[in-house]
């Protein structure tokens, strides 16, 4: 796969469910948190601000060529750790996170919109998967 192809069919899928993904996110631990706190509409930038953060990991995922198993292990787990100390990062750096627990719930919460992107993702990849699979199989039937 192509280096542009990935950026948009991986990388952008990745932002639009992050973003998604935290704007919930942001909504339940805002109310669990902080729920007497108001906020003025830059307060919409940050889901798109932290989405577009979110992707920029996914980089390390690209590669011209089929990863082995443990390639795509590894680039996974690298993936993750960049993920959590990026997010977890800018979050302490913009004076969001206020104590341990918040820590944890964040961290946790990072994790399950990853799971929710790769998930994504790989029903996106399953259904090209397939059409390209009957494709092939209808022209295996004409030949």
């Amino acid at each position: 796969m192509s280096f542009r192809t990935y950026l948009i069919k991986k990388v952008m899928m990745s932002f639009f469910v992050s973003v998604a993904c935290i704007c919930a996110a942001m909504a339940l631990i805002g109310l669990s948190y902080e729920s007497e706190a108001r906020f003025g509409y830059e307060a919409f930038l940050s889901p798109l601000l932290f989405g577009a953060a979110a992707s920029l990991p996914l980089l390390v995922k690209y590669s011209r060529k089929e990863l082995s198993l443990k390639q795509a292990i590894i680039r996974n787990i690298i993936h993750f750790i960049l993920l959590e100390v990026l997010l977890l990062s800018l979050l302490f750096a913009a004076g969001l996170i206020t104590d341990v627990s918040m820590t944890v719930s964040l961290g946790f919460t990072i994790f399950v919109i990853d799971i929710t992107v790769y998930l994504v993702l790989w029903i996106s990849d399953t259904r090209t998967a397939r059409a390209f699979n009957k494709a092939l199989q209808e022209m295996q039937k004409q030949i």
